[in-house]
């Protein structure tokens, strides 16, 4: 008896508690660490996912940059000029031409229109200019002009997007004007051409491929 009792009271000197104590409490360490790391992890996501929900998806606002571009479609003219737009109609020319094509009677230089004249110049085969100058005060106000009956609801009626595009001739205190008139155009889908000019600038319009290129839309 006495020999079991020594070595049962000289067993906890065989083990190394202190060894044990350090591997319990390393591993209860790492444990308290992972959790705390879970713990975290799980919070950030959560806050993620509840300020994507609670956040507004931004509208995305699309930008058109004005490129310009050859194209067969027909050109129609305008002047804006101190806000007042003006449509330089080459069809009524034309039509006033007509009567002269026969070779009865010599083409004129010059025609008188309502709100502007024309200068004729005539090359050879079909070559032509048309030099237009506008009376002073020609043209209509924007929101005459714009109304569902004015001019520019008929001349988008009567000449359709696929085929036709529209040109100006703007002076610098009609830049405003021209950009709010090209955007109601744009959402019409019209192209859209300009031309800054001053007072003192020619409004001339030529046949011909090498001309046209100076009125392109955008």
């Amino acid at each position: 008896m006495r020999k079991r009792r020594g070595y049962l009271e000289d067993l906890p000197s065989l083990l190394n508690l202190d060894s044990l104590v350090d591997i319990i409490s390393n591993n209860v360490g790492i444990l308290v660490i992972l959790a705390v790391f879970m713990a975290m992890f799980s919070l950030l996501e959560k806050n993620e996912q509840t300020s994507s929900k609670d956040q507004p998806n931004e509208n995305i606002e699309k930008i058109k940059i004005p490129w310009s571009h050859v194209s067969q479609k027909n050109s129609l003219l305008f002047l804006l000029r101190d806000d007042r737009l003006l449509h330089l109609d080459r069809a009524l020319v034309y039509q006033r031409l007509k009567k002269y094509l026969s070779g009865k009677e010599p083409l004129p230089k010059h025609i008188n229109l309502d709100q502007y004249s024309i200068e004729l110049t005539t090359g050879s085969g079909h070559a032509h200019c048309l030099e237009f100058l506008p009376t002073p005060g020609a043209g209509q106000w924007w929101h005459k002009i714009s109304r569902y009956d004015g001019l520019m609801q008929r001349l988008m009626k009567k000449y359709p997007s696929e085929e036709n595009y529209f040109f100006f001739w703007v002076d610098p205190q009609s830049f405003d004007l021209f950009r709010e008139i090209r955007k109601s155009l744009w959402e019409q889908r019209f192209e859209v051409g300009w031309k800054p000019v001053r007072m003192e600038s020619t409004l001339r319009y030529c046949s011909g491929n090498d001309h046209a290129r100076s009125f392109q839309p955008q």
